[in-house]
């Protein structure tokens, strides 16, 4: 049985709120444009496959450690100051995503 219109309205709402959220991760690698920084989130999120909202939301949490951690790299490139700490910190940003997509791929899915 698939599911409800009710779930497919809540994860499509749920999805929207998660493209505003991540947005401004995207608007630098997306040279400003808006609408190419949304399309470049609703990508990544449509490359997981939700299959409901509680993975949608693990799903943000991974795309947005995923993303900070890469602007982590990014600025420890820009920076005179400790280069280390960026490298720490992008490494361990890195790790809790994976944590959270090792959870989400042993997590049953939802119906």
């Amino acid at each position: 049985m698939g599911a409800s219109p009710s779930a497919g309205n809540a994860l499509a709402s749920v999805t929207e709120t998660m493209v505003d959220v991540l947005l401004p991760l995207f608007l630098g690698p997306a040279g400003g444009d808006p609408q190419l920084a949304a399309a470049m989130v609703r990508d990544r999120i449509e490359g997981y496959g939700p299959r409901s909202v509680p993975d949608l939301l693990r799903i943000g949490r991974i795309i947005g450690l995923r993303m900070s951690a890469v602007d982590h790299l990014r600025l420890s490139m820009e920076s005179d100051g400790d280069v280390r700490q960026c490298w720490d910190l992008a490494a361990s940003l890195s790790r809790e995503a994976d944590q959270i997509l090792r959870s989400r791929d042993e997590a049953p899915l939802a119906r």
